[in-house]
């Protein structure tokens, strides 16, 4: 059974929803060192295929687009203030920041070596970490990516009528 944790122990600090986190990561693809604003951990073993799930999930700030990267983070920052025991979750992304949801990424903590030197960010400081991320954009990858996929959708159906004709 998978366990959805808003608070882990890990790296000699707690991990909480809601908080934003730098940490450097073993498995990156694009983002060694990333600045996170962390949902949750999930934790356990898949019902329907088996597989362990052992990872954090959270919004990678360079996956966010400059344009909304700062406006969100403000608006956050003050949620935060507001209400210091969040639960950020997937629903809440969908439905109130659908923007944010292709820089939802997961980041193994099993094996512990995969995430290093985490540190929270004070809620003080977190404006000013987040926009200290500007020289790393990879929304426009994400784009570039989602374009492709469609296009080749497009291709296969295309393909898939011309044979029906």
């Amino acid at each position: 059974m998978i366990r959805r944790i808003y608070k882990k122990r890990f790296g000699g600090i707690v991990v909480r929803s809601g908080y934003v986190y730098t940490f450097k990561y073993q498995a990156w693809e694009n983002d060694p060192k990333p600045t996170v604003v962390m949902l949750y951990a999930l934790d356990g073993i898949h019902p329907n295929t088996g597989h362990q799930w052992r990872f954090f999930q959270g919004i990678n700030m360079t996956y966010v687009p400059r344009t909304i990267r700062r406006r969100f983070i403000e608006d956050w920052i003050k949620h935060l203030e507001k209400t210091k025991d969040v639960k950020l979750t997937w629903g809440m992304i969908q439905e109130e920041y659908p923007q944010l949801k292709y820089a939802v990424r997961r980041y193994f903590f099993r094996p512990s070596y995969y995430i290093t030197n985490i540190k929270e960010v004070p809620i003080a400081d977190m404006e000013k970490v987040v926009i200290s991320t500007w020289s790393k954009d990879f929304s426009r990858k994400i784009k570039t990516t989602l374009l492709s996929k469609f296009r080749r959708i497009m291709k296969n159906r295309s393909k898939k009528k011309k044979r029906k004709l």
